[in-house]
């Protein structure tokens, strides 16, 4: 998949841009092919079971790849993660909404232009049912002003004439609402409780580096999830001599005021665990130096 990298609101202003609502939900590629439709998240596993309710095959009009988010809309019709994570409990219905075609009737488009998968997108989708298409607009900080009225993530910043690359990449940009950043639980610390905080680290050319502790913003039953899943080891994150490091396969998801020139996290407040993305993402380039 081709991913974002983090981006300031100076770019809202470009013209080489256009710009989407940032959909906080389940990143997934949508296969149809003879029919059937598959969906796989972006650490690559098949999750079509788990979205039954996404059986809109009829509403696709050839065989392709679609790139999208698989949100569900709260009573405001605003995208929640929170009733995402509960669907597999209360199962509230999911929507697909598609941003992006990398293939058609077996033909690679991923070396074309936005501009020209956006038109192609649009060509083969029937919005209806739990299908739709992202909206899109030249407009930035006209956009910036509804998604931070309405309380959503931010804005996404795609260069029109970008190609579809796998990875990283600054052709597509995310502004945020909120600065926040995942990163890879790498150990955590005992206090009055059996995890009083977590020790954070990001991928620095190829490599976990520590970048401070998080001790706000946990559930008692969250923490009663981690003292259970999160297993002692060591690993080779350099880390202060009071964190218990364990092994490094947890991602979770951290607010912060700044990230400071000693790579570390000003006032991190802990949002969530994210099961869907893998460690590999929490690179440093999430985050900006003094910002």
């Amino acid at each position: 998949m081709m991913l974002a990298a983090t981006g300031t609101r100076e770019i809202l202003r470009s013209k080489e841009y256009i710009f989407e609502p940032k959909l906080d939900g389940y990143r997934a590629l949508c296969q149809k092919k003879a029919g059937t439709l598959r969906f796989t998240s972006r650490n690559n596993r098949d999750i079509t079971l788990e979205f039954p309710e996404l059986s809109f095959g009829d509403l696709i009009k050839a065989d392709c790849t679609l790139d999208g988010e698989i949100v569900v809309y709260d009573e405001k019709g605003n995208p929640s993660f929170a009733l995402m994570q509960q669907r597999k409990h209360r199962r509230p219905p999911s929507t697909y909404v598609a941003f992006d075609i990398l293939e058609l009737e077996g033909r690679d488009l991923r070396r074309l232009p936005l501009s020209e998968r956006k038109q192609l997108l649009a060509g083969i989708i029937e919005e209806g049912r739990n299908l739709q298409t992202m909206p899109s607009t030249e407009c930035g900080e006209e956009l910036w002003n509804v998604v931070t009225a309405r309380g959503l993530e931010g804005v996404m910043a795609k260069k029109r004439e970008s190609v579809y690359v796998t990875g990283r990449s600054r052709a597509w940009l995310k502004i945020k609402h909120e600065k926040t950043v995942d990163c890879v639980i790498v150990g955590y610390i005992t206090k009055t409780r059996e995890i009083a905080s977590l020790a954070l680290a990001l991928y620095d050319q190829g490599t976990l580096s520590y970048i401070g502790q998080v001790g706000t913003g946990f559930s008692e039953s969250l923490l009663a999830t981690l003292n259970k899943e999160l297993i002692r080891a060591t690993n080779d994150v350099a880390l202060p001599k009071n964190v218990h490091p364990v092994v490094p396969n947890k991602v979770c998801e951290v607010k912060y005021l700044e990230y400071t020139k000693d790579h570390r996290l000003r006032a991190p407040v802990f949002l969530r665990i994210r099961d869907d993305k893998s460690v590999t993402e929490c690179t440093v380039d999430q985050v900006i130096v003094g910002a």
